[in-house]
């Protein structure tokens, strides 16, 4: 297998298991959203849902299998690549564990861990995707300390759809008020790149991300703005993998 075509395959491969997992963690979302609406999902609707995230995450299998073979053949001349995509061999393993013990319902500890891991997947993804291609400028960078925030802030979100006594716990202003500064941040970070596919991305982002999360507090019936919440707050984890922790 030539270099460049080794390469090419590194990228389709890391780019398909970015794009499988977020599938996944949607499929996941809409599922658990769908047995908490009033009235809940059709058992049709459920059982496509739960056909959609098994396939998904089945080819992701796959996907992480390929990418871990080429990249132990390569990991003396790519050792960050080779350890990133070890990162992702773990948590793919970690989380099939998880989804086989808990099953279809899962308990809240296995649902929460299926969430923030998902998240931490797609992110290991998103980074590999990102050091499979030229670098971005210093400047449309995410500054350092922007990862562990948004983790902060996808752990209680987590806590917020997932554990039980959401309305009261402090957890809610806390994932508010964070939200909003990650907003703020991201928007003055998306403003002095200097791509203007990137700032435009960015700030679509970080308006859509907090709108929806504040429509779906205001409407908690409102299943799509939820879904879309999860589905803006997840693209934004990727984004920041992808832009801010590729290699220079």
């Amino acid at each position: 297998m030539s270099p460049s075509f080794e390469a090419r395959t590194l990228a389709r491969l890391a780019s398909a298991g970015l794009a499988l997992v977020l599938v996944v963690v949607l499929a996941s979302a809409a599922i658990r959203l769908g047995q908490a609406a009033a009235p809940p999902f059709s058992n049709a609707a459920l059982l496509a849902l739960r056909a959609v995230h098994r396939t998904a995450a089945s080819l992701e299998v796959l996907a992480v299998t390929w990418l871990g073979w080429l990249a132990w053949r390569a990991r003396f001349e790519r050792p960050q690549l080779a350890a990133g995509v070890a990162l992702a061999v773990v948590l793919t393993a970690v989380l099939s564990v998880i989804g086989i013990l808990a099953g279809q319902n899962p308990p809240p500890a296995a649902a929460l861990a299926n969430m923030l891991g998902g998240l931490s997947l797609a992110a290991a993804f998103a980074w590999l995707c990102g050091t499979l291609r030229p670098p971005v400028a210093p400047a449309a960078r995410f500054v350092a300390g922007i990862a562990a925030l948004l983790g902060l802030q996808c752990l209680l979100g987590a806590r917020l759809s997932i554990l039980p006594g959401a309305a009261a716990s402090p957890a809610l202003p806390a994932h508010a008020m964070l939200g909003i500064a990650l907003a703020a941040f991201c928007g003055w970070i998306a403003l002095r790149s200097t791509r203007p596919a990137q700032r435009k991305a960015l700030l679509t982002a970080v308006l859509v991300v907090p709108v929806l999360g504040f429509t779906a507090l205001q409407y908690e019936s409102s299943l799509a703005a939820a879904l879309l919440h999860a589905a803006a707050a997840a693209l934004l984890v990727v984004g920041a993998a992808y832009g801010r922790l590729r290699p220079a």
